[in-house]
């Protein structure tokens, strides 16, 4: 079973981020909520915040992100909001 998943933080305008992670904790509508490899299909909506990922190399990165949605289906995540920045 792999422990790893793709990835993308995407805006309007840009691919702020892309790539192959171990784990992230994203902002939801009610505090932060974890996603390692294999999460059950998701659909979270997001008020903003701080986002960590894990790369596969175990570099930490972090991101300040808009309000935006989140969709976990089939081994891949994608954020999706009006802003993200890499901190």
């Amino acid at each position: 079973m792999p422990s790893e998943f793709k990835f993308a933080i995407l805006t309007p305008g840009e691919t702020v981020y892309e790539g192959t992670i171990c784990s992230l904790v994203a902002p939801g509508m009610e505090g932060s909520f974890g996603v390692w490899a294999n999460h059950a299909p998701l659909l979270a909506r997001s008020s903003g915040g701080r986002l960590t990922i894990e790369e596969i190399s175990k570099t930490k990165r972090v991101f300040e992100v808009g309000a935006g949605v989140t969709e976990v289906f089939q081994n891949r995540v994608i954020f999706l909001t009006q802003s993200a920045r890499a901190v």
